[in-house]
């Protein structure tokens, strides 16, 4: 991977506009991009507490008044493959995230949740005090997260990576099979011809045993290769970790401990024209 570079000159996160007249092109910072994973790797090595120990988060966007409980996994999946600390390689991490409701509900937040919500702020927090020290939030909140993301998320998370993974080794296989096969068969042929013409007294620049060997060491890489892209199949699913978690507080719940919870003026007046023009 490029290196991170003290100064850039110019950076976008679109790769659009990457080029624009009259300006220096961009360094198109995506993920992957060494810039973004060294600073995404600081801020977790200084912070990473920060997350466990929660923030108390606002949704603008949901009109009820029931708190929930936004709870961040990392879930890893294994393959076959061993590194060389001895250890099996990780061939998928993802990010997941799953909401607890007072009810016992659990359900999956989506990819990123977090991008829609406000911190809170201290007015609003005075206002939702009590609710934010319910008897439920004390509960084994890690533990119905966990059960959750085992049941639906793990599952469905490996599923995923199997059909990505089975259609690459598949094509890798027939290409590998195809291009080795091929050399394997030149320089064995090679090798039959070489020991005709020694056999007839030539004087030759490649002896018979050289490309013999050629073919033989092609024949151990084939057999590697095809024992890796093996152990590529061999999927295993890690349990899954709880990094971190937030509380969730409505919008309806604020407004209407604040006495400001009021209908849109025009809520179900024009039923009929809408409906119309259905």
């Amino acid at each position: 991977r490029d290196v991170v570079l003290p100064r850039y000159e110019r950076i976008t996160f679109e790769r659009e506009l990457r080029a624009l007249q009259g300006k220096p092109l961009a360094e198109f910072v995506s993920s992957g991009h060494p810039l973004l994973a060294a600073t995404i790797d600081l801020t977790l090595e200084r912070h990473r507490d920060l997350l466990k120990r929660g923030a108390v988060l606002v949704d603008e966007n949901d009109p009820g008044e029931n708190v929930r409980v936004l709870v961040y996994l990392q879930h890893s999946i294994q393959d076959g493959r061993v590194t060389r600390q001895g250890e099996r390689r990780v061939a998928s991490r993802q990010f997941q995230f799953v909401e607890l409701f007072e009810t016992g509900e659990t359900r999956q937040a989506g990819a990123a949740p977090y991008l829609d919500y406000r911190p809170i702020t201290a007015d609003e927090r005075a206002l939702v005090d009590g609710d934010l020290e319910a008897s439920w939030l004390h509960g084994d909140l890690e533990g119905q997260a966990m059960s959750h993301a085992v049941q639906h998320l793990v599952p469905g998370h490996l599923r995923e990576l199997q059909e990505r993974k089975e259609a690459i080794v598949q094509k890798a296989l027939e290409a590998v099979k195809d291009r080795l096969t091929k050399e394997i068969n030149y320089w064995d042929h090679r090798a039959q011809e070489l020991k005709a013409q020694e056999a007839a007294g030539k004087q030759l620049k490649m002896n018979w045993q050289r490309a013999q060997e050629r073919a033989d060491d092609l024949q151990r890489r084939l057999e590697r290769r095809l024992e890796e892209l093996e152990q590529e199949r061999k999927l295993a699913p890690l349990p899954p970790v709880v990094v971190g978690g937030a509380l969730v507080v409505p919008r309806g719940l604020i407004e209407s401990r604040g006495g400001t919870r009021s209908e849109p003026a025009l809520f179900a007046k024009e039923t009929a024209r809408v409906e119309l023009l259905a």
